[in-house]
C-alpha cells in the first residue's frame, strides 16, 4: 500500500510517529521531532532536536560510550490529492559524544540528486572517524565515500545492538525491527 496524506504536515508526522514507535519501543525514550513552522511547508528536517531546534545527539545507554544522532531532510510531494514523502538526504551518526560538532564514529549517508545535482560520490555511503585513517596507503576511511544502499533508521537500530551491544528496552527488539521494517519497505519508494 503506498504512503499518502492528505497535508503535507499530516505526511511527516505520520513517518515521525512510525520511526518514534519503533524508536522508542526498542533504543531509547527519546523522540524524534520534525521542524515544520507552517502547515503548507513542503520541506522540513526531522532529527533529535533540542528545544531551540538545534540537532543533538542522544546517549543509547549509561554504561556504553554510543552516543545516536539521526537527521532525516524529507520532502512532501504533490500526487493527486494528496501528498508522499521523498527523502532528500540522510544522516546516521554514531559517536562517542553528545555534540553533533564532534567527530562520528561512523556516519551513514545519502544525498538524493535534488539536493546536489553534481555530487561526485556515492550517493549512499558510509564514513569513519579520522582515527581509521590510512590502514593502506591513500586509503583514508574518513575521506572516503564507501558506497551501501540505502541505510534505514531500522538497520542502524540493528546495527547498534547486534554489532556495538547497546542493549534493547524489549527483549523481542527483533520482531518489533521487522515489523517496522515492512512498513518502511511499504513507503520505500516514497521515503528513498
Amino acid at each position: 500500500m503506498a504512503f499518502t496524506a492528505r497535508t503535507p504536515r499530516e505526511a511527516f508526522q505520520t513517518l515521525q510517529d512510525h520511526l518514534n514507535r519503533t524508536l522508542n519501543k526498542v533504543l531509547t525514550r527519546t523522540r524524534l521531532r520534525f521542524s515544520v513552522r507552517h502547515a503548507t511547508q513542503e520541506k522540513t528536517s526531522l532529527a533529535f532536536f533540542d528545544r531551540q531546534l538545534r540537532p543533538e545527539a542522544v546517549q543509547l545507554h549509561p554504561s556504553l560510550p554510543w552516543y545516536l544522532s539521526l537527521r532525516q531532510d524529507i520532502q512532501a510531494i504533490p500526487e493527486g490529492r494528496g501528498y508522499t514523502l521523498r527523502t532528500l538526504q540522510y544522516a546516521y551518526r554514531i559517536q562517542r559524544s553528545a555534540s553533533v560538532q564532534d567527530e562520528a564514529e561512523v556516519r551513514f549517508e545519502y544525498v538524493s540528486p535534488e539536493t546536489d545535482a553534481n555530487f561526485p560520490y556515492s550517493r549512499h555511503h558510509v564514513q569513519f572517524h579520522q582515527d581509521y585513517h590510512e590502514v593502506r596507503e591513500r586509503f583514508s576511511l574518513q575521506k572516503l565515500h564507501i558506497p551501501t544502499g540505502g541505510v534505514t533508521i531500522e538497520h542502524v537500530i540493528r546495527f547498534l545492538i547486534a554489532d556495538l551491544g547497546v542493549p534493547p528496552l524489549v527483549t523481542n527488539w527483533d520482531e518489533e525491527l521487522k515489523k517496522s521494517e515492512e512498513q518502511s519497505r511499504k513507503w520505500m519508494n516514497q521515503t528513498q
